[in-house]
């Protein structure tokens, strides 16, 4: 079990007092020019850290209590991505290694840990939908082993780097399907949360998701920027990443928790048709009886029937006979 963080209300943090506060994110302040004004880094490197540093095994092993195995699937988990990286672009390859894999994409998605909603005795099987490299699903899987995961992607290729990552992780828990959301007609209302991180608008992508929750099912969205209030409305917490590490700075994203009513409501308000596939349907060609031949098709000939010559007293003639 994870403790669940509380948050208290913390000042916003200016880069000298980050820099003073967390020695991994020196690097991130450093340029030619000692100015982290006047050479801006990018969003990568700045939220960069070392996954073994004092630093990241304090927001693993403290604020969630993950185990030195767990700790140790999650770095290995930057290496591999970082190999696969190589071979097909799972994500941004600028600046892209394996302290940026950390800090930018696996440290977010283990702040889904400190929301009450993920309650392992409550969240029985999670949808990640639009997983792309396997965030924020792999990184939640190592987290919680006795979870099922349901990974979904569009993307075939990225799929199957996914799927061998989490075969080399030794995840038995995940599992990843090619296709889109709405194509799940099997998996209606069978899932207790579903997560993703910027893969969509928020109305159109619960559009995509809404048949997949249970009746008491939830949304847990990463994203960055500025939201509308009419879709801050429908949130029922709504929490810097940053915070939910404990470690201010960390993060420029946040996490928004919806209810399976405000999911309905967002996915109203995309103005868009679900369009579900249709159910394959028997085709008249495939009864055998009612098949009908083309003009001029060729059919096979009995070789076992007499040969139809036309006539009767057919005889071949023989050139030796007088």
């Amino acid at each position: 079990q994870y403790d669940h963080c509380q948050y208290d209300q913390r000042q916003p943090y200016h880069h000298q007092q980050q820099k003073e506060r967390h020695p991994s994110l020196l690097h991130a302040f450093n340029n030619d020019n000692n100015d982290p004004i006047s050479s801006p880094q990018s969003s990568s490197t700045q939220f960069a850290m070392n996954p073994t540093s004092e630093d990241a095994i304090t927001i693993m092993n403290d604020t969630f209590q993950l185990t030195q195995q767990q700790q140790t699937q999650l770095q290995s988990l930057c290496l591999l991505i970082d190999e696969w990286n190589d071979r097909i672009n799972l994500i941004s390859r600028k600046d892209c290694n394996v302290n940026v894999i950390f800090g930018r994409h696996v440290l977010p998605c283990l702040g889904v840990l400190g929301l009450s909603v993920f309650d392992s005795n409550k969240v029985k099987r999670v949808v990640d939908v639009g997983t792309g490299g396997g965030f924020p699903g792999l990184p939640l899987a190592i987290a919680y082993p006795d979870v099922d995961f349901l990974l979904v992607d569009s993307v075939g290729k990225k799929l199957t780097a996914v799927e061998n990552v989490a075969e080399r992780l030794g995840l038995t828990n995940v599992k990843v399907h090619h296709g889109r959301a709405e194509e799940l007609v099997e998996e209606s209302g069978k899932f207790d949360l579903c997560v993703g991180r910027s893969v969509a608008a928020l109305p159109k992508y619960c559009l995509w998701i809404q048949n997949l929750l249970s009746s008491d099912g939830k949304l847990a969205y990463m994203i960055g920027g500025d939201i509308e209030e009419e879709i801050l409305e429908e949130t029922e917490s709504d929490v810097d990443i940053d915070e939910l590490l404990q470690y201010p700075g960390a993060s420029d994203k946040r996490i928004l928790v919806f209810p399976k009513q405000g999911v309905t409501e967002l996915a109203k308000a995309s103005g868009l048709v679900l369009k579900l596939p249709n159910k394959p349907s028997k085709s008249k060609t495939n009864n055998p009886k009612r098949r009908q031949k083309a003009k001029g098709q060729w059919t096979k000939r009995d070789s076992t029937a007499p040969k139809q010559r036309g006539y009767d007293d057919f005889q071949r003639y023989d050139s030796t006979q007088a």
